[in-house]
């Protein structure tokens, strides 16, 4: 599972172990456009069960530049969140890590 703000990817983990964010509504900041293929990096990537960290390949969300760049999911009821869980893209071919 993950989503990237700006290069980041996150998981929302329930008391069961089920991610409950996985294709809930999202929104960000803005949307990176990129020329190289997939090109547009949407909030909706950020939560798709895709972990893919090869923002090329994966596809991640990703928000263009901006000062205070966010992601927001929207779980769309009340819930007790115990983690959330980053995981960062892998734009370089360096391996991504867990934040």
């Amino acid at each position: 599972m993950a989503v990237c703000v700006e290069n980041d990817e996150v998981s929302v983990d329930g008391r069961l172990d089920v991610n409950v964010a996985l294709n809930r509504p999202t929104y960000q900041v803005s949307t990176y456009a990129d020329p190289v293929p997939p090109g547009i990096y949407p909030a909706r990537h950020g939560n798709d069960g895709n972990s893919d960290t090869d923002m090329h390949t994966g596809p991640c969300a990703i928000t263009g530049m901006a000062t205070n760049p966010w992601w927001a999911v929207d779980l769309l009821v009340r819930l007790y969140v115990v983690g959330v869980v980053f995981t960062n893209r892998n734009s370089d071919g360096t391996s991504a890590s867990d934040v």
